[in-house]
C-alpha cells in the first residue's frame, strides 16, 4: 500500500476528539490541503475545537519532498501560539509518523498517521509543554478531493 496523504494532492477532512491538558475532551473537525509545489509541499489546514468558546488552530507546514527510496524528511511550521516548530515525518510500514519541537525546544510532540485505506488515515497525537501534557487528539482524516 503506497501513502496518498502528503505524498498526494487533495483536500481532507478531519473528524474527531481533542483532550486538552486537564482532561477536557470536546468534539473537534478541520480540514487539510495538500499542494505540491516546485521544492516543496504544503499542508494548510485548520482544526475547530467545539468548545465554549470554540478555538481554531491554523497549521502551515512546508515539507522536503520526500527524496526517491527515503523513507524519512523535514518539515517546519509557524505556530501562532508556539513560534516556529521543526519536524520529521518517518514512513513505518502503514503509518506516517511525525516528531516536533518549538525552536527553544519547550515544545514538543509527536503524531501518528495510520493508513486504513487510500482514502482513510487514523491520526493519534500529543503535545508537551516541558514534560507536561498540553494536549491530545484522535481524529480520522478522509479524503475528500
Amino acid at each position: 500500500m503506497q501513502h496518498s496523504f502528503l505524498f498526494r494532492e487533495g483536500v481532507w477532512r478531519a473528524a474527531g476528539e481533542y483532550r486538552d491538558g486537564a482532561g477536557v475532551v470536546t468534539a473537534v473537525d478541520g480540514d487539510t490541503r495538500v499542494r505540491h509545489e516546485a521544492g516543496k509541499w504544503l499542508s494548510e489546514g485548520v482544526l475547530r475545537v467545539k468548545s465554549v468558546p470554540p478555538k481554531e488552530h491554523h497549521n502551515r507546514y512546508e515539507i522536503v519532498p520526500f527524496s526517491p527510496g527515503s523513507n524519512a524528511t523535514h518539515w517546519s511550521a509557524e505556530n501562532a501560539a508556539l513560534g516556529a516548530l521543526n519536524g520529521r515525518f518517518v514512513i513505518a510500514g502503514d503509518a506516517i509518523l511525525s516528531f516536533y519541537a518549538s525552536g527553544t525546544g519547550r515544545y514538543r510532540g509527536f503524531e501518528s498517521m495510520q493508513q486504513k485505506d487510500a482514502k482513510h488515515y487514523l491520526v493519534r497525537g500529543a503535545m508537551l509543554d516541558h514534560d507536561k501534557v498540553v494536549s491530545t487528539w484522535v481524529l480520522e482524516l478522509q479524503l475528500a478531493r
